[in-house]
């Protein structure tokens, strides 16, 4: 029988808000910050500290008015949190997203920000996120509020959320923790719909990465944050099965492997697919003969690796893997992500052309 998403919701809801963001084990160094923070602000300090993902301690302002962010995907995760007015330093990755513009228009008015420490004191921001620790303890060194901020699965994004929402504070404090119980919401129901699901049911996945058009036989390596929402969502990750290490697959093994569903991410997902469906090579293969070949959902940012919106990657995944045991409305689960955590309203067609990995006009956005 069927098994309904909604009909699961609020048992799975009270589940996830009982574990929380704080409950995981990774969010150890958040808990810290939250806990420094929270200090400063009930004595009426002007300055807090917070951990870092590094474990340093950095001295904030008790209100963070201005952030300079040097990673694409915690750029979006401020967008997403309805925090793009903060941004006084970012990156031309992030100026160039379609739905990026179509949130936070003055996005394109933000200065492009690097490394480079005497530009970073001449902007004065109230604190630099940083991906890399290195880059950070640079700063840091320089007399800059820098901080690590970095992660690359479901666990360390746990973490990184919570501190970015303390770092932030105020409203995003509540934010963060608001997602991190949508995240567990959404894995648990995925969990209680496949409960029954045995191992041979679970088809084998090959995963192409399209951030740029590196050809088909580009993806992630075993053991990846793509890897995740592939065996949350009831499938089996074709680069664990070859062991592979780095993003680059060989086409015999690939094709040796005969996937059962293939699903394409990135700007470039669309020429992908059209390269993939007209290649004499996988005309055989049985995701292409049973049209399971898949693009997939990109607003913000990219839903299959480090986005917020990676959240509900897990039940779009499920459902399109076992469409018989999952049923969700998605157009429903984006609009009430845009309107929760974006502070946007979406009309159900907007909500439609994300999940079909297209711009907010509808159109493919890649030039090659």
């Amino acid at each position: 029988m069927k098994k309904t998403i909604a009909a699961m919701t609020t048992a799975a809801l009270a589940a996830a808000l009982l574990a929380g963001c704080g409950g995981t084990p990774d969010a150890s160094s958040a808990q810290q910050g939250s806990q420094d923070s929270s200090t400063s602000q009930q004595t009426g300090a002007e300055t807090r500290v917070v951990t870092d993902m590094g474990g340093t301690e950095v001295t904030l302002p008790a209100e963070v008015k201005s952030v300079v962010n040097l990673w694409p995907s915690s750029n979006s995760a401020m967008l997403a949190l309805g925090a793009g007015d903060l941004l006084v330093g970012t990156m031309d990755y992030t100026k160039e997203l379609p739905w990026a513009n179509f949130v936070y228009p003055d996005i394109v008015n933000v200065a492009t920000a690097t490394e480079n420490a005497e530009e970073l004191l001449m902007m004065d921001p109230d604190v630099i996120i940083c991906p890399s620790p290195d880059t950070a303890e640079a700063l840091n060194n320089a007399g800059l509020p820098a901080m690590y901020l970095m992660y690359n699965d479901y666990g360390s994004m746990r973490e990184g959320v919570t501190l970015l929402g303390e770092i932030l504070g105020g409203e995003y404090v509540q934010k963060a923790e608001d997602w991190c119980a949508l995240l567990d919401e959404n894995l648990a129901v995925v969990d209680e719909a496949l409960s029954g699901l045995s191992e041979e049911d679970k088809p084998l996945v090959y995963y192409i990465q399209g951030m740029t058009d590196g050809g088909l036989y580009t993806t992630y390596g075993a053991n990846t944050i793509v890897g995740e929402w592939v065996n949350y969502a009831g499938g089996v990750f074709a680069s664990d099965m070859l062991n592979l290490e780095g993003s680059q697959a060989q086409a015999e093994e690939v094709l040796a492997l005969d996937p059962d569903v293939v699903i394409i991410g990135g700007p470039a997902q669309h020429k992908l697919y059209d390269d993939l469906m007209a290649d004499p090579a996988w005309q055989d293969i049985t995701a292409v003969k049973e049209g399971r070949v898949y693009t997939n959902p990109m607003g913000l940012f990219p839903w299959d690796r480090y986005s917020l919106e990676s959240a509900l990657q897990i039940l779009w995944a499920a459902e399109t893997l076992h469409p018989d045991l999952v049923d969700v409305d998605m157009v429903q689960k984006v609009q009430e992500f845009y309107q929760d955590f974006v502070g946007v309203e979406l009309t159900e067609e907007q909500a439609g052309y994300i999940l079909a990995g297209l711009t907010p006009e509808g159109e493919i956005d890649y030039e090659g």
